[in-house]
């Protein structure tokens, strides 16, 4: 029982590390195809990272397919990271008002002295505010749902001989809920996102339950 207890701890805490993917202004792309952007910010740790957006526009709406790699601030910067791929569109506008919504799927890596734990997750993000061509302000919810997580125990095993690796299925997940502003300059795109954490079930709420980011962002 200890030892399912310690490693759902492990799991939870690996679980909320969760970061922001391409940001998009859907009143300011004009002819653009191409974003790319740098981030940095704090989230259960700071981090920086870089990502890519293509615009593929169709008849409906255009439609913003994005990927991002983020690492944490420190020496070993392949031992712990993130990488998603997301589907990003306008729901609905009038006037300056927008719905846009972002589905992405997530794979995360965390190393340590205790085990090694790779993540395959899903997350959902809606967007709603007062979008214009040169700058916005918008409100989002966030709900993040690691589904499976191998684990790899390393010291873990020293303590707890009886310990298992492999996959483990994840019912936890968290929410986000924050605002963003965005302002434009030419080609360019600076947003910033700040927001707090909450548990799946709004109780089981994190220590360091904010979170921020900026991003610079290249329209191309």
């Amino acid at each position: 029982m200890k030892i399912k207890k310690f490693l759902l701890i492990i799991l939870a805490a690996f679980a909320h590390c969760s970061l922001f993917a391409q940001e998009v202004n859907f009143r300011g792309l004009d002819n653009t195809k191409h974003l790319i952007g740098v981030q940095s910010g704090a989230d259960y740790g700071s981090y920086y990272g870089i990502s890519y957006g293509y615009v593929w526009r169709n008849r409906l709406t255009p439609i913003v397919i994005g990927t991002e790699f983020t690492v944490p601030f420190g020496n070993n910067l392949v031992d712990d990271w993130k990488s998603r791929t997301s589907l990003q569109a306008e729901l609905w506008h009038y006037n300056s008002f927008s719905i846009s919504a972002r589905l992405s799927s997530t794979f995360r890596r965390y190393n340590s002295d205790l085990a090694t734990l790779l993540n395959i997750g899903s997350d959902f993000t809606l967007n709603v505010g007062y979008v214009k061509p040169k700058w916005s302000v918008v409100a989002l919810a966030n709900f993040d749902k690691p589904i499976v997580t191998h684990v790899e125990n390393k010291l873990l095993k020293e303590y707890y001989p009886a310990i298992k690796d492999g996959w483990y299925d994840e019912s936890g997940g968290n929410y986000k809920f924050g605002v963003r502003g965005q302002i434009s300059y030419k080609s360019w795109n600076t947003f910033i996102t700040v927001g707090k954490h909450f548990g799946k079930n709004f109780e089981d709420n994190p220590t360091l339950p904010f979170f921020a980011e900026v991003m610079v962002q290249r329209r191309l």
